[in-house]
């Protein structure tokens, strides 16, 4: 029997893949016509070790835009993703694309896929929105360097906790705290419409269960995992979130007007699996 957060979380996935399919958010139209999903941050830090022949594993993909632009980079792509309704639509999209003979998907949650998926990558890839649906990050460490290949690469680019223990209220000139950064084990329930790429949806799967992770958390459990951190990064910018105290520049990063370099609002890790 599926978990309860698990369940929820699965349904408001499976409903919000149309959501976002239809959004300006995630233009669907302008990716078919070959715009880049990927941001600079993946763009720098990993685009040069992407390329033709690159076996690379995309966790948590959601519907494949960002599986599908490394694809488009040459990489043979592997996506993985928990809805079903997402994998379908990620599976349409590359054929519509011409990318499906280097581009396959698979359901799974990440804690599930050895049972799913065999083989080892060049690269395994996820980023922004993937920690906070994840209760166990020991589990999800644990996987991700399986997959793996001596001497290959982990890498995720993804939101700063420090973003989301801000209160619901929060402006630019009063940022105080709502949540916990040591969460603990259990999930924060929340129940709420729409979403951040559609904040009027009507949608009717609207309760969800998260978790926030310290950065040492995440560094912790890739290391405990065998994998040797190359690089943590943290950046005073951000992309995606829908939060009062946020603002979006010229060049499309949000944001927080007057104080644009005093807070980390993301991070990435490059992390290396030994070649011995």
């Amino acid at each position: 029997m599926l978990e309860e957060w698990l369940r929820a979380n699965m349904a408001v996935w499976d409903e919000l893949t149309g959501v976002h399919a239809a959004s300006t958010f995630y233009d669907v139209e302008g990716f078919k016509r070959g715009a880049e999903t990927l941001t600079s941050i993946e763009l720098e830090e990993l685009g040069p070790d992407v390329g033709e022949g690159t076996r690379l594993l995309h966790l948590q993909c959601h519907f494949g835009l960002d599986t599908l632009s490394w694809a488009r980079r040459g990489a043979s792509v592997t996506g993985i993703d928990f809805s079903e309704e997402a994998v379908g639509l990620a599976r349409r999209l590359a054929d519509e694309v011409g990318l499906s003979s280097r581009a396959r998907f698979l359901r799974s949650n990440v804690y599930d896929l050895p049972d799913v998926l065999e083989g080892e990558f060049d690269v395994v890839f996820t980023s922004w929105g993937v920690l906070t649906w994840l209760g166990d990050l020991r589990r999800w460490a644990q996987v991700a360097a399986h997959y793996v290949r001596p001497g290959g690469t982990f890498y995720i680019a993804e939101f700063h906790p420090l973003a989301f223990i801000l209160d619901d209220a929060a402006r630019p000139d009063d940022l105080r705290l709502g949540y916990p950064y040591f969460q603990g084990p259990e999930p924060q329930r929340f129940d709420e419409p729409g979403s951040y790429a559609d904040p009027d949806a009507a949608t009717r799967n609207t309760v969800t269960y998260e978790w926030n992770h310290p950065l040492g958390e995440v560094v912790t459990r890739l290391i405990e995992a065998g994998l040797e951190i190359e690089h943590l990064h943290e950046f005073p910018f951000t992309h995606g979130l829908a939060f009062a105290y946020l603002e979006k520049g010229a060049d499309g990063w949000q944001r927080i007007p007057g104080r644009e370099e005093d807070y980390p609002l993301s991070f990435s890790v490059r992390a290396r699996r030994p070649a011995g």
